[in-house]
């Protein structure tokens, strides 16, 4: 059979950038030889969140490239698809508006067709105008994080026959790939699509699907006759014969099948897919936690921020795929994707390593009420679930995080008295939850509330099945143990509504040890106690649906930040990614190879108070039955 006729490549290299809203940008006959030399990823942000001048900059900035098409290509339908701009991006082409995207953090694909030239004497000018401006209609609207502008993720060109899977909906595949039945003797893999023929006359075409194991080798197929009419799209569905005996997919044993679709016509290839799948079955209960392939299992968890030191939001796939290697080697088994849809690569690693994800769009602190901004959320969601829903380590999809921490007005407050905000909010989340389940009925919507009556008095906390919860007792107030209170106290209340400990934490600054250590004092003494105490609360609680650590890394957080300016603390790592003392403990509890760790190793000049020295602790997380210290 034919190879498949689809090309597609990157165009992150020879882009240039300007950090302003120029007029007529666009236009190819402006200059742009003064313009800034950049490859993508890209962000203007990568420095001035942490600087000393008032806030950062959000605004307008311009991207060009030149973009030759070789001749070949001619006849073929082109696409632009872009990973990430934040957080709307009008693209245009040869001085032609392409089209538009509003939100930062999920893909869009554009149909370039008809305003591109071949050949080795052309070159197409593409221009981008970037807006991360505060937007009240767009999500995020108050955050403790930075807003990075700018490309911040790759760029391709698709090239494709007029004959191709349908490129036309929301950034995805557009293809569907779901496991209905699956057991430990059986598993089946259901997959449905759309096929666009861009052709002036209709087509008979043949879909073929074929599940291949790890090895490459074939384990089931169907075939499907399908007719295209002209310049339009046909849909098609197919179940493919049962797999005797599956290899599940677990953190554990993380066995990836590929499904392969091809679009056949006249013996030819014309398109091509391959699909990751994992057989896998899990499920919440309020009343015994999670389980996965049938059997009780313990989500060890944690938050992840996309952005790095010296880079901002703009990673290299390398470490992108390094941070998650990082998780996994602490011994976690779940990732929030915190607080936005994250980059491709991320969700491919996890389904490699083993990693369960919950991703959820950026709904943080508050809402705008009205149809503008739910309407963008929704396409936001929608976006999020059929670009990522093809994955088998993805398990939650999050609507929303903490919206009554701030007012409707935009500034943080204790309670919400405002009682019409609060209805609408809760008719807010009941849609976004309608829309998560519309879209995917295998995976449960999910939200994060923090520590406030308002989410039970106005119903929004009964929304989704699994309520997550951020809890920080011991460090913005009370004491360690009131995390084991709030929950025995809320699960009496709502025995059937399925808790999971969305965030916990306290932060840590490397440089700052204490003998008599207090809340909020920043001390590596204290954050280690904060995470010792709550490791043992989580562990006695098998009812739990599962826990997330805030955060692994450190992040920026602008305008504010703890004891190092402009920075969140709460990290297992530091924002450079060295691992502090707690990751350790984690490591020594979590990961069964066998380690030890001396604790607060960086405290080396150490006197007692008066006359005379006093002893002074050592702490060691070690998973080995004995361990043997030295002095000396």
């Amino acid at each position: 059979m034919a190879r498949a006729q689809r090309v597609q490549y990157t165009i992150n290299g020879g882009w240039r950038f300007h950090a302003d809203g120029l007029n007529l940008a666009e236009k190819p006959a402006n200059s742009d030889e003064t313009w800034e030399r950049v490859s993508l990823p890209h962000t203007w942000n990568a420095a001035d969140p942490f600087d000393d001048a008032p806030s950062y900059r959000r605004g307008i900035s311009w991207y060009r490239t030149r973009l030759p098409l070789a001749a070949g290509l001619r006849g073929k339908r082109i696409y632009l698809h872009f990973e990430g701009a934040n957080q709307v991006a009008d693209v245009y082409v040869n001085n032609a508006f392409a089209g538009r995207h509003v939100g930062g953090y999920t893909a869009f694909t554009i149909d370039v067709t008809r305003l591109v030239r071949f050949g080795s004497d052309s070159e197409n000018v593409v221009a981008v105008q970037v807006n991360s401006a505060h937007d009240p209609y767009i999500a995020p609207l108050s955050v403790g994080f930075a807003l990075y502008g700018g490309i911040y993720r790759d760029v391709w060109v698709v090239a494709t026959d007029s004959l191709h899977f349908a490129m036309d909906d929301h950034g995805s595949t557009g293809i569907v790939v779901t496991t209905p039945a699956v057991s430990r003797e059986r598993g089946t893999v259901a997959v449905r699509g759309s096929v666009r023929n861009d052709a002036s006359s209709p087509r008979s075409l043949e879909v073929v699907s074929r599940l291949m194991d790890a090895e490459g080798r074939v384990v089931s197929e169907r075939r499907s006759a399908v007719r295209a009419a002209r310049e339009t799209n046909a849909t098609w569905s197919q179940q493919l014969p049962a797999v005797a005996s599956p290899k599940l997919w677990s953190p554990e044993t993380p066995y990836l099948y590929t499904l392969r679709t091809e679009l056949v016509e006249n013996g030819a290839t014309r398109d091509r897919l391959d699909t990751p799948v994992g057989f896998r079955w899990y499920a919440f209960d309020s009343r015994t936690g999670f389980s996965l392939n049938g059997a009780k299992y313990q989500i060890k968890g944690t938050n992840r921020h996309q952005d790095y030191a010296g880079l901002g939001s703009a990673l290299p796939n390398e470490l992108h795929v390094r941070d998650l290697e990082i998780i996994k080697e602490m011994g976690a088994n779940f990732v929030r994707l915190a607080l936005y849809p994250q980059d491709p690569v991320v969700l491919q690693t996890a389904d490699r390593l083993g990693l369960l994800l919950w991703e959820e769009i950026p709904v943080v602190n508050y809402i705008t009420p009205g149809p503008e901004f739910r309407n963008n959320q929704e396409t936001m969601l929608r976006e999020m679930i059929r670009q990522h829903r093809n994955h088998p380590s993805v398990i939650m999809w999050g609507i929303m995080n903490e919206v009554f921490l701030w007012s409707p007005a935009g500034f943080r407050i204790a309670r919400q008295n405002d009682t019409t905000y609060m209805r609408q909010a809760r008719d807010f989340a009941v849609h976004m939850d309608s829309v998560a389940r519309t879209e995917d009925p295998t995976r449960p919507p999910v939200m994060a509330i923090h520590g406030s009556a308002d989410y039970d008095s106005s119903g929004v906390a009964r929304t989704t099945k699994i309520t997550g919860l951020n809890v920080y007792s011991g460090w913005y107030s009370g004491v360690f143990d009131d995390l084991g209170t709030q929950l025995d106290r809320r699960h009496a209340r709502y025995p059937n509504q399925t808790l999971f400990i969305s965030e916990y934490g306290a932060e840590d600054d490397y440089r700052v040890n204490s003998l008599q250590p207090e809340r909020f004092d920043f001390s590596n003494t204290w954050f280690r106690r904060y995470h010792e105490s709550y490791l043992a609360q989580i562990n006695a609680r098998p009812w739990l649906g599962g826990s997330a650590i805030w955060s692994e890394f450190d992040f920026s957080q602008p305008e504010t930040g703890g004891s190092i300016p402009y920075m969140n603390q709460k990290g297992m790592l530091t924002f450079d990614r060295t691992p502090k003392d707690a990751y350790y403990l984690y490591k020594a509890n979590w990961n069964p190879q066998p380690m030890a760790y001396i604790a607060s190793r960086g405290w080396t000049r150490r006197i007692g108070t008066g006359d005379r020295p006093a002893p002074q602790p050592v702490d060691v997380y070690s998973n080995l039955a004995r361990v043997e210290m030295f002095l000396n």
